[in-house]
């Protein structure tokens, strides 16, 4: 019998939880920026090999999210990959400190998964030993003091490929036996190829725009003619306010032009070189990213509200969400 189950890839904000799941899969299935949050949504990278099955569940950045908007949902989805996973990698940043890693803990309590403990990036502290040792030690106090079942500590860098080898083989050794959840061998990811274009698009907003305009952007395909030779792709860019707007096209277009042109080409490599149209519209939604049902229309599925108790509690229905890639 192979052997099949989940591994979510958990941690705060650009602590590289993406890097990590793309050197794995040797596909860039999310995608990285240096920007914290970039990542939105779970998305599943699915690696297929002898032994079995292991479906990665990237989750967005942990943090203390407000209640509602898109900060609430991403917190959401990484809620939603903790349930029930065959073992959680907990990506931690050497520059974090315990204050900050609160949130990503009491998300771990909640789930009681086994965790591997993985601080990344610790080239960048390799001269302060103290660091590493305190924050080791805090963390796995605190693991301890939660009840959450830290199977084991060790250093990794997805960049470099240091120790990513054999995280993976003694992964595979905690993975159970059973049937592959995706029997098709080949795929990577649970997503639609639309999806994977969006993403393109908004990596280019994060690279290529000032350090906040990225977080209020979306992205939706509107067209995706695999009939039209060169494939005819047109997206549009969501923004919240007119002066976005304007910002993200650029002074005579260059900008959208820019981001139109980097995307393209991120696309053509994603599909295996084929040749693509890319055509590329902005438009204003007044504050979509703190709007319920503007979230819900573009595939940002909020969790239900909780249900107020009393005669003044809500019957409204929500409207019914549509995929962010229809």
């Amino acid at each position: 019998m192979r052997k099949s189950g989940f591994i979510a890839i958990v941690g705060r904000p650009n602590a590289g939880k993406s890097t990590l799941l793309n050197l794995v899969l040797g596909s860039r299935v999310s995608i990285v920026t240096p920007k914290a949050q970039t990542t939105r949504e779970r998305v599943l990278g699915i690696l297929t090999e002898p032994q079995g099955q292991i479906v990665f569940i990237d989750t967005p950045g942990i943090h203390r999210a407000k209640e509602g908007g898109i900060n609430a949902f991403m917190v959401h989805e990484a809620r939603e990959a903790l349930q029930g996973p065959s073992l959680v990698w907990y990506l931690v940043d050497y520059r974090s400190a315990l204050q900050h890693e609160e949130a990503v803990l009491k998300l771990l309590e909640e789930s009681k998964a086994p965790v591997v403990l993985l601080f990344s990036k610790g080239d960048l502290f390799a001269n302060n030993p103290d660091k590493i040792k305190k924050l080791t030690s805090d963390l796995t106090e605190a693991a301890a003091a939660r009840g959450i079942p830290l199977l084991d500590v060790r250093e990794i860098s997805a960049l470099a490929g240091r120790g990513v080898d054999q995280l993976l083989k003694e992964s595979w050794e905690r993975i159970p036996e059973g049937p592959l959840h995706y029997p098709d061998e080949e795929q990577i990811s649970d997503r639609p190829v639309r999806f994977f274009v969006a993403e393109k698009v908004r990596e280019q907003l994060f690279l290529q725009l000032g350090d906040e305009l990225p977080y209020s952007c979306a992205v939706q395909i509107e067209k995706f003619d695999e009939n039209a030779k060169p494939l005819r792709i047109e997206a549009m860019i969501y923004v919240e306010r007119e002066s976005q707007k304007g910002m993200v096209i650029g002074k005579g277009g260059t900008k959208i032009r820019s981001i139109g042109e980097q995307a393209r080409k991120q696309i053509e490599e994603f599909l295996g070189g084929q040749h693509v149209f890319l055509g590329l519209k902005v438009k204003v939604l007044k504050e979509w990213s703190r709007d319920a049902e503007a979230l819900r229309r573009m595939g940002y599925n909020l969790p239900e509200p909780k249900k107020k108790k009393g005669p003044h509690a809500s019957s409204r229905k929500s409207a019914a969400p549509r995929s962010a890639t229809s």
